[in-house]
């Protein structure tokens, strides 16, 4: 039995978990809370991969006829007796294999990084496309931007294009490539993947209890920071 009597945990929840587990245990106990930030980017995700919706079997043909697709899709797999649930923000196939996972992340800051939560994200829906055998350890590639609307025709004009050309270039990894409006960080699959899940899966099968990872940063601006326990101090 999973906690909170769930019947599945989705990819974004486990990357939570490395941002700070005890947010996202006070997030489905008091509910989640929207922020102004988050609503946008929300709209510039749901702007830069807008694109025609299929169904599965369209969507094989497409994949299998089409030397290069890039694609939005649900990943849903087994792991025990736990079913992990993702949609990345798109997934490359060249000549219908699945060759690197496209994850988007928007800022006002921190665009010269690429944090551990954002990795175990883009990790475990590379994780998932092995599972599901669409592809062979996919690259990672996460595209930091400014959390700004004006910038949606550059990225959804220059993304793909990037992504293509870098992934079928012999680029040495890990690489980070800066464009005027957004920075690329192009990873390989990292195996160790599969001892973060089971970490973080133990919170789910309810064998430890929720950990906190404090910082005066993160806890600034934390939407629970009122009834937290273990909040930082400046």
């Amino acid at each position: 039995m999973l906690r909170f009597g769930r019947s599945y945990i989705t990819v974004s929840e486990i990357a939570q978990q490395f941002f700070c587990e005890y947010k996202l245990h006070m997030a489905i106990i008091e509910g989640k809370v929207e922020t102004p930030s988050m609503e946008v980017g929300i709209v510039i995700h749901d702007e830069v991969f807008k694109g025609k919706s299929v169904d599965a079997t369209e969507f094989l043909n497409i994949v299998r006829n089409n030397p290069v697709v890039i694609a939005t899709l649900p990943l849903v797999v087994g792991i025990g007796d736990v079913v992990i649930v993702g949609i990345p923000d798109a997934v490359l196939f060249i000549n219908g294999i699945a060759k690197a996972v496209i994850e988007l992340k928007t800022s006002n800051k921190w665009l010269d990084r690429v944090f551990e939560n954002e990795n175990v994200q883009a990790q475990l829906y590379a994780y998932l496309i092995n599972k599901l055998g669409l592809g062979r350890d996919p690259l990672i590639v996460i595209i930091k931007s400014k959390r700004d609307p004006g910038v949606v025709p550059s990225l959804r004009k220059s993304i793909y294009s990037a992504v293509v050309d870098y992934v079928n270039s012999a680029v040495e990894l890990p690489a980070k490539v800066r464009f005027r409006d957004f920075t690329m960080y192009i990873d390989g699959f990292d195996r160790s993947i599969e001892a973060r899940l089971r970490w973080a899966l133990d919170y789910w099968l309810m064998r430890r209890d929720a950990q906190a990872m404090p910082s005066p940063g993160k806890c600034s601006v934390c939407e629970y920071r009122g009834n937290c326990p273990f909040k930082a101090l400046e």
